[in-house]
């Protein structure tokens, strides 16, 4: 499911406003690597899953998985001390994953895309990071 995020955002995320879209393995690497990206990079990471009870009670197997992944966005600026300017950068970067993400059905899974919700953080002088983390659905299917 990573790589059609990774290939949905590079093709939708609007230039030059985006430095480049990229793929973390957990929530350490996303750290490191957003205080070393450009200015205006997406980092994409796993987050969790959580499985419904399979509903198929006469043979076959069928079980529907909530699949949730983060996206961070990456604002490398230096302001005064309240960081006032990167929040209001934020505010215009998440809208484009926003318009890219909500409501998009990725290959492989079941429903769109949804919002779960979002939170700033900094990472080092100059350089914050804006995390919302996305919902969709995909099935398990077996014997």
């Amino acid at each position: 499911m990573l790589s059609e995020i990774l290939a949905h955002l590079q093709a939708e995320l609007p230039k030059p406003a985006w430095a480049g879209v990229e793929i973390a393995e957990d929530i350490d690497v996303l750290a490191a690597r957003a205080g070393l990206v450009e200015h205006g990079t997406a980092i994409i990471m796993p987050w969790r899953e959580r499985a419904k009870p399979q509903d198929l009670m006469s043979g076959g197997f069928r079980q529907q998985v909530e699949a949730q992944f983060a996206v961070g966005i990456v604002v490398r600026q230096y302001d005064q001390l309240m960081g006032a300017d990167r929040a209001i950068v934020f505010d215009a970067l998440k809208k484009d994953i926003e318009a890219a993400l909500a409501g998009h059905i990725l290959p492989g899974t079941a429903s769109p895309c949804e919002l779960i919700g979002g939170e700033a953080s900094p990472v080092t002088t100059g350089v914050s990071i804006y995390v919302q983390t996305w919902a969709t659905t995909r099935f398990l299917t077996g014997a």
